[in-house]
């Protein structure tokens, strides 16, 4: 179970979710004070100089005094005070008021019960004032409120910016500081008081006016949790520089113990860069005492129309820092994690790439090899007629990650020439290749080979056509696209059976894999091919041009059986056909959608692979979506799950989140999340519970699919607070940070 408090500002994250804007909108403005679109300056008023309207005036020449009564305007530069009363000492240039007065200076207009203005300091003191910010809403009481140089000093008084007279929520201090120039507050000795009950004290609190970004204290977040116990946050912001911000977090937990996290950002010209860390010295629930981190450094620059750079590298101290920490770069479900770093160049002709790349895999599995480096080169020159010159060269190093006598270097040239015609009806091309790889290997298995070399002619001839046709249904136009298409591979055998696996994987075999040259991603398996592949897609589009709907059908037909496989034989091909693979999307209006994948074994009658969804979709925010998937035969076990997604807004105040996936096979829930939200303008409160297999990757004892898994269960309870900053209340984000997340299924085009 958890209780917590949630006030977060914009500082850090200075942009608004849509979703919560749309939302803002709708709520009331704050009437002003008073009306001033009817004020109008006294004419040919120099600057410094004081004027007035009124009923009565008398003027006493002997002190210099000036007493209006009745319908009073004062003026003084781009202040305003409208009252009954008011004298004006016109030695000093001091203007005092009694009785129901109104002030404004263009940026805060205040009532109260007397006023004094000091025009020599530019100074003005009320008492017992109802103050309120013109630009934001943001309102208020103060026993003492002095104004200057657009600069609002409050003693003994209140802040909020919800629009109702008798607020939810407000700020209650001994002194509040408002600027207008930066755009924050300060607070001293201040109570949040929440529907009029103090909830927390502290001795001094600094709060955005708006979205504009200051040093200081973001307001602290408060929950407990199942695993961590009672958690409390305080982040502090430092703006550095207009294009540098840094963000220092310590995150206490009951259960484990004081967690500092960090983050860095910077804007560059062409680029940007942050580095993120997360540091707890010993975690108090284990029994040794072992640090638990993360770090992250990611950066991308364009050095110039040539030249890019980018990198994106994560460490975690353990398989189990994602599943009992949580991050932003990485989800509970994730297998692995992926570091990269790249410069690549480009040229009219050339693309050349200098890349590491680093896979590590959670739990006790076998950690794939490490790409340090990798140094890629693609050359291509337009040849006469309908010629092209290609060729791909590459060099790679190995390294086994948990092995050091474990590495090998593979050098590979490719040269290739395409003939290839596209017309608006058909387009068809003819591909030779010619591989020649060659690897040095620190053997260390006896099947493998120290300096093997491997030699691959291979051809590939495509051809695509491309129909349309217009009807009517339904009193509608339609334009119906039809391309069928035909590919030959042929690609002859080769024994690779003494080079190592660095970099292969099979890849999926779905409607768009069925032509593709090669069955195996990397270079260290190039399968032996004879075969055809014949498809075909179809689209519907509207008026708009907008797609509605489409649907691809295809299948491989096998001449010969294919011999090379990765790791085992049941990669290798010994029918006469593949599955038949289908992909189907249709749009149903502009709120429902259908998506549909399937992979049909021919032979045996059943399905391999299939996926499923369809969602309807009010807007980008409110959505329903039903999924189920299917794999059968993978590490000897099958694959079977309903899923169910919703977000909707009842209304302006309630809204609804569901996240819940069923396992048909094991006959048990992995995934479930059920939310309800109260929103208004100036607050949310959030009810939700979940349940989720806990991914305890260090004690799974090498078995993933193990029948007996432990569900982590639990109940929480969120107050968000609005208008000290980023208010975000939407539900889409719980859905989308759950183990299953939400994921965006359609790609028709528009």
């Amino acid at each position: 179970m958890s209780l917590g408090l949630l006030v977060s500002t914009t500082a850090a994250v200075p942009a608004y979710a849509q979703a919560a804007t749309d939302y803002i909108s709708q709520c009331p403005v704050r009437a002003p004070l008073f009306a001033v679109d009817e004020l109008e300056p006294i004419p040919g008023l120099t600057e410094g100089a004081i004027g007035v309207r009124a009923d009565q005036a008398d003027i006493d020449s002997a002190t210099s005094i000036a007493s209006f009564t009745g319908n009073v305007e004062v003026h003084f530069d781009q202040q305003y005070l409208i009252t009954e009363q008011a004298t004006v000492n016109q030695a000093s240039g001091n203007i005092n008021a009694s009785g129901a007065t109104q002030f404004t200076d263009g940026y805060v207009q205040v009532a109260s019960e007397n006023f004094r203005l000091n025009s020599g300091e530019n100074r003005a003191f009320v008492s017992g004032a109802s103050y309120q910010l013109r630009d934001v809403g943001a309102h208020g009481t103060a026993k003492l409120l002095s104004l200057s140089n657009e600069q609002v000093s409050l003693a003994d008084s209140t802040f909020t910016t919800c629009p109702s007279d008798t607020p939810t929520w407000q700020l209650s201090a001994s002194e509040i500081s408002i600027s207008e120039d930066d755009a924050w507050g300060e607070a001293w000795h201040a109570k949040f008081e929440l529907f009029g009950v103090p909830v927390f004290y502290v001795p001094y609190i600094n709060f955005p006016i708006n979205d504009e970004r200051k040093t200081g204290f973001l307001f602290p977040t408060l929950r407990t949790s199942q695993k961590n116990g009672f958690e409390f946050e305080v982040p502090y912001y430092i703006n550095i520089a207009p294009n540098q911000d840094a963000t220092i977090t310590p995150r206490y937990m009951a259960e484990r113990g004081l967690q500092m996290q960090a983050e860095y950002r910077v804007l560059t010209e062409g680029g940007f860069g942050q580095a993120n860390i997360a540091f707890l010295d010993k975690d108090d629930s284990l029994e040794n005492d072992d640090s638990r981190y993360l770090w992250r450094v990611e950066h991308l620059q364009n050095w110039s129309s040539n030249w890019r750079s980018y990198m994106n590298i994560i460490d975690i101290s353990d398989d189990d820092y994602l599943n009992d920490f949580g991050s932003d770069f990485a989800g509970r479900a994730d297998a692995q994690i992926y570091r990269r770093a790249r410069i690549d160049y480009f040229s009219e002709h050339a693309k050349v790439t200098l890349r590491g790349e680093d896979f590590e895999v959670l739990g006790s599995y076998r950690s794939p090899y490490r790409t340090m480096p990798q140094l890629t080169a693609r050359f291509n020159w337009q040849g006469p007629m309908a010629m092209n010159f290609g060729l791909f060269s590459e060099v790679s190093h190995f390294q086994n990650q948990e092995n050091s006598h474990d590495y090998a270097t593979r050098v590979h040239l490719e040269p290739q020439l395409q003939v290839g015609f596209e017309k608006p009806a058909y387009d068809w091309l003819t591909e030779l290749r010619y591989s020649y790889t060659h690897y040095n290997q620190e053997i260390t298995d006896n099947g493998l080979a120290e300096n093997p070399t491997r030699s691959l002619p291979q051809f590939r001839v495509r051809g695509r056509l491309n129909l349309e046709r217009d009807f009517t249904w339904d009193n509608n136009t339609y334009q119906q696209l039809l391309q069928p298409q035909i590919q030959y591979l042929y690609v002859p055998y080769r024994d690779q059976s003494d080079i190592g696996i660095y970099d292969s994987t099979l890849m999926q075999d779905d409607y768009q894999g069925l032509f593709r040259a090669r069955r195996f991603s990397g270079l260290d398996r190039i399968a032996d091919a004879n075969q055809v592949t014949i498809g075909a897609s179809t689209s519907i589009l509207n008026t708009n041009a907008q797609e509605i709907m489409r649907f691809s059908a295809g299948q491989i037909y096998y001449f010969d059986d294919s011999k090379v496989s990765l790791f085992d034989e049941a990669t290798q091909i010994a029918d006469d056909r593949s599955d038949l693979a289908f992909e189907t999307r249709f749009r149903f209006g502009e709120r429902l959608f259908f998506n549909g994948a399937m992979q049909y074994d021919m032979e045996q009658n059943n399905t391999r692979k299939s996926q499923t969804a369809i969602e309807y979709r009010i807007d980008e925010a409110n959505l329903l979506q039903i999924s189920h998937r299917q794999v059968t035969n993978i590490l000897d076990d099958d694959i079977e799950q309903l899923g169910l997604q919703a977000v909707y807004q009842v209304d302006h105040s309630w809204q609804l989140a569901s996240n819940w996936y069923y396992d048909l096979e094991q006959k048990r829930t992995n995934d479930a999340l059920l939310a309800l939200q109260y929103s208004d303008c100036c607050w949310a409160v959030r009810v939700s519970a979940y349940r989720r297999i806990n991914r305890n990757l260090e004690y799974q004892n090498n078995d993933p699919f193990r029948r007996e898994p432990e569900f982590d269960n639990g109940i929480s309870i969120q107050f968000i607070i609005k208008g000290l900053g980023s208010d975000n209340g939407n539900l889409f984000d719980l859905i989308e940070q759950s183990l299953f997340g939400y994921r965006h299924p359609f790609y028709l085009s528009n």
